[in-house]
């Protein structure tokens, strides 16, 4: 004990002393004289224009199907796949009393106001879930589809009554047959019969683990022998669900201004940006400590958190292109990680660092081929922002600060 007292009190010794080197009111003198010099460039003269994507929201957490904001959605598609289960319509030991195909919903409006809503189904494969547009469906029609009943409607609650969601179910016995086959792709329609104003969201695949997924649902019995030779009945039910779902968007109808500059999923509107830097730019063997790249913005339509990725171009095939084209898949390739970055604008303008990339450019690894700008995927198709790009009071700008040496 004696010798911890004695090593206690040296360590409180040395940290007073020390304490007391450190708070000295006398300067430490040195003849340290520094070169380096704080800069800054502003790049004004940023290049903004439009380009349009026939909008494929694969990745989207809801399905979608009527028209909103101008937006037609004429159908949703879902794709139902393989399973052991199919195969219990052949097996003697067990019988099918009920197939129902089920999707969610979190309105309770629409409970009592589904207008003409109506599933149709087709053992053949017609989208592809990542690269399917409008673009492919010219002319499509459901005739020879397998038209189903109208739905049944179940609004689900909690402990305290509290709407929690709506549950569709459409009655598909008829069906089973062809749903067994091993051979077919069972591709499901959901539609308006109407061409008219009504509009409804849905879970997709992508909203939930299996929960509220859509889904096929099996209702049967299991026959089986016990060793007593008695014969033993089980009810059960068991979930197929959905491979592969996706909502087809065609914002042919929605206006658009050719003096605007947007932001936009459903329509389809991307931006690229293109300004004057290269290795020449700054002062040789500058370090950038900030530079921000700042778009001021007229309106937004926003409903909800939207955030807007910002990528460098990596191909510089297209620095000239038609604008007034609608491109099936997106002409630019990003240059992705480190620069590929998602964040969400502020009230009045979009801000967003670029320091990394042009680093790279003026230390000759990255070539400037310009930005791709475009909503981030999972965003809120009807949201929108709508950038300025002809305001000289409020201009688009790049602001760079730097440090060179001067020597």
């Amino acid at each position: 004990m004696n010798f911890h007292s004695s090593f206690c009190n040296k360590i409180s010794i040395l940290f007073i002393f020390f304490i007391a080197i450190c708070c000295t009111e006398q300067a430490i003198e040195s003849d340290f004289e520094s070169s380096l010099v704080i800069d800054t460039l502003t790049i004004k003269n940023l290049n903004i224009s439009n380009y349009s994507v026939a909008p494929n929201l694969a990745t989207n957490e809801r399905l979608y199907v009527g028209e909103k904001n101008g937006i037609q959605i004429p159908f949703s598609f879902i794709k139902i796949g393989s399973s052991s289960y199919w195969s219990y319509y052949s097996d003697s030991t067990i019988t099918i009393d009920s197939v129902q195909f089920k999707l969610y919903f979190d309105d309770s409006l629409k409970s009592s106001d589904l207008g003409p809503l109506k599933l149709y189904f087709s053992p053949d494969s017609h989208f592809n879930e990542n690269l399917s547009t409008y673009l492919d469906y010219e002319g499509f029609s459901v005739s020879d589809w397998h038209a189903l009943e109208d739905p049944m409607v179940f609004d689900k609650t909690d402990s305290s009554d509290s709407y929690i969601y709506s549950e569709l179910v459409w009655r598909i016995d008829s069906l089973t047959p062809l749903l067994s086959d091993s051979g077919v792709t069972r591709t499901f329609a959901l539609k308006f019969a109407n061409s008219d104003s009504n509009f409804m969201e849905l879970f997709s695949e992508e909203a939930s683990i299996e929960e509220k997924d859509p889904k096929v649902v099996l209702f049967y019995r299991r026959t089986s022998t016990s060793a007593t030779d008695s014969i033993i009945i089980d009810t059960l039910s068991s979930s197929i669900y959905s491979s592969a779902d996706l909502s087809i968007f065609d914002p042919r109808n929605v206006e658009n201004s050719l003096n605007s500059i947007s932001l936009s999923n459903g329509v389809g509107s991307r931006v690229v940006l293109t300004f004057p830097f290269d290795d020449s730019s700054l002062s040789s063997g500058s370090v950038i400590r900030s530079a921000n790249l700042i778009i001021p913005f007229a309106s937004a339509n926003i409903s909800e958190v939207f955030n807007i990725i910002i990528d460098p171009i990596k191909n510089d095939s297209l620095s000239y292109f038609d604008s007034s084209n609608v491109f099936s898949e997106d002409p630019f390739t990003g240059v992705g990680y480190p620069y590929r970055l998602s964040n969400a604008p502020d009230s009045a303008e979009y801000v967003v660092s670029v320091k990394n990339m042009l680093q790279n450019i003026i230390l000759g690894n990255e070539k400037n081929n310009g930005f791709k700008i475009v909503s981030e995927e999972k965003n809120y198709p009807f949201d929108s922002i709508l950038f300025l790009s002809n305001d000289s009071s409020r201009s688009s700008k790049i602001e760079i600060i730097y440090i060179y040496d001067e020597e």
